[in-house]
């Protein structure tokens, strides 16, 4: 946001925005089982690999490579030798963190958020067991089944769409004044099945990228250490090198990444925040600097991205990380959060939405360019002429500045898409009604817009929302404390199977009837 200041009901006091992502615990495959040796010939015994459970423990240890290299509790050649069947050994036990998260701050418009300490997570639950060689009968060898995405239905992949090699469209010749339909492709196909949201999402991404942010990079080359307590991520191009650092804390096998800091939404998991300022400097105004680091591996975007499309690249590196030392760190990459308030619950809005290995998003307080569309943002004025963070009115150094004027009801999306984009995978929006300048009434119709995404993949509880009000901004009251701890035990502990979220904003000024804002109707994706 801006540096002005929105004006609310109650006094305004000190704030910090502790961010923080976290992974999540899904329903994905245990791993494919292990398939047979070459012959049956091969074992004098007849049931070579007789023991049959290549690495019995599975998935027992987060370390043991439950996530997304595949390779939790995995032995590659479980009873390779027929005579033996010994069937590899067990993937190694996952333990609990060590030291507590330290607090971090987050800030906008010159206001400050909480923080607080991480608190000690749980022991790993790794993947289910990979039955690897079932039984290895007349000297099949079997192949150890791998454990896939070790239990958990977070990709591996950053873009698991990025062969669709979508393309953007072109501003709408008139205005459009709803929400644009999420379902129909730019070719003006309606997509009929599950599997067909994978290329309309990547649709979305490239408008996004191409009216608003700029192209977010392609993963480079990157290479992570860690010591101590320290996580260094080194990122080469052909430009250059430059290196992230994280200091971990904290305790459990979710990892959280906040904004510049620990969350304390995010508790229960190990602390591994993102350092923004690494990639590009924060600032109030609409400024850029040449000298920030990105540009020192990209220096031919210089003038052609904005922040947000920056530190989603940075987020990304951070994960890349993260997986590279997964045993080390013994955490689960399956189970990944992110959460920001204020510009940085944008942040991990983006972060999430362009990373298919967040498993959860929080984005706290987000406003315009959050969870907020531009066209209910500009109704919302024009109808009570109330001033809320718009497309002409917000920060272009975290946005390119040729959207300041862009018409909102020419763009091809809107961010009711860029929520939907977190499908199938979970997101938990955080408001508060009485700082006008966030909009909460656009934000809650975009949220609902996004639902209906959700709705037709059949996951409507993956996505929750909690407009609680009279509070400090970034500073959540118990309810929306418990509504996120809500989706981090399903989502990144695995602890619970209810996400159900769903708290209205409060206002005389807000209309929540969201469906004035749409003219589509959901389809049942197959």
């Amino acid at each position: 946001m801006t540096s002005k200041k929105p004006p609310r009901v109650a006094p305004l006091v000190s704030l910090l925005a502790g961010l923080t992502l976290a992974a999540c615990a899904g329903s994905g495959d245990s791993g494919t089982p292990g398939t047979g040796g070459s012959n049956g010939a091969a074992g004098t015994t007849g049931q070579a690999g007789t023991t049959g459970q290549a690495g019995t423990s599975g998935g027992a240890g987060t370390s043991g490579g439950a996530g997304t290299s595949g390779n939790a509790g995995t032995t590659g050649a479980a009873g390779s030798v027929s005579t033996t069947g010994t069937a590899g050994s067990t993937g190694a036990a996952g333990s609990a963190g060590g030291v507590t998260g330290s607090g971090g701050n987050v800030a906008i418009g010159g206001r400050g958020g909480t923080s607080s300490t991480g608190t000690a997570g749980t022991t790993g639950r790794g993947g289910t067991t990979g039955n690897a060689g079932t039984a290895g009968t007349a000297g099949a060898t079997g192949s150890a089944g791998t454990t896939g995405s070790g239990g958990s239905g977070t990709p591996s992949a950053e873009n698991t769409g990025a062969n669709c090699n979508a393309t953007s469209a072109p501003l709408l010749s008139a205005q459009n004044k709803k929400l644009p339909n999420p379902f129909v492709m730019h070719d003006g196909t309606t997509i009929t099945t599950k599997a067909q949201w994978e290329c309309r999402r990547n649709e979305i991404k490239a408008d996004i990228e191409k009216y608003e942010i700029g192209p977010k990079q392609v993963p480079p080359t990157v290479q992570a250490t860690l010591s101590g307590s320290t996580l260094s991520v080194k990122v080469t191009t052909s430009a250059g090198s430059i290196t992230i650092t994280s200091a971990v804390s904290g305790s459990g096998n979710c990892v959280g990444i906040g904004m510049n800091g620990s969350s304390s939404l995010l508790s229960g998991c190990k602390q591994v925040p993102f350092m923004h300022d690494q990639i590009v400097k924060y600032s109030q105004t609409s400024t850029q600097s040449q000298s920030d680091p990105f540009y020192k591996v990209y220096p031919e975007l210089w003038g052609k991205v904005g922040n947000y499309s920056a530190w989603s690249w940075g987020i990304s590196r951070l994960i890349d990380g993260i997986v590279q030392v997964k045993d080390q760190l013994m955490v689960d990459p399956t189970k990944i959060g992110v959460q920001g308030c204020s510009y940085a619950g944008k942040m991990a809005l983006f972060g999430g939405a362009f990373d298919e290995r967040v498993a959860l998003t929080v984005a706290e307080e987000s406003g315009g360019g959050g969870i907020t569309s531009w066209r209910t943002s500009a109704d919302f004025t024009t109808r009570t002429g109330t001033s809320v963070e718009k497309i002409d009115n917000t920060n272009y150094s975290w946005f390119m500045m040729s959207m300041k004027s862009l018409d909102p009801y020419k763009l091809p999306h809107d961010h009711h898409e860029l929520i939907a984009m977190v499908a199938p995978r979970a997101v938990i929006a955080l408001g508060n009604p009485e700082y006008e300048w966030l909009g909460d009434e656009s934000g809650y119709r975009s949220v609902m817009a996004a639902n209906e995404v959700f709705k037709a993949l059949g996951i409507a509880d993956h996505l929750g929302y909690d407009f609680t009000g009279n509070h400090a901004h970034c500073a959540p009251p118990s309810q929306q404390t418990a509504s996120v701890k809500t989706f981090v035990d399903r989502y990144l502990k695995g602890t619970s199977s209810t996400s159900s979220v769903a708290i209205k904003p409060v206002s005389s000024k807000f209309d929540l009837n969201y469906q004035t804002s749409i003219d589509w109707t959901t389809p049942t994706l197959q």
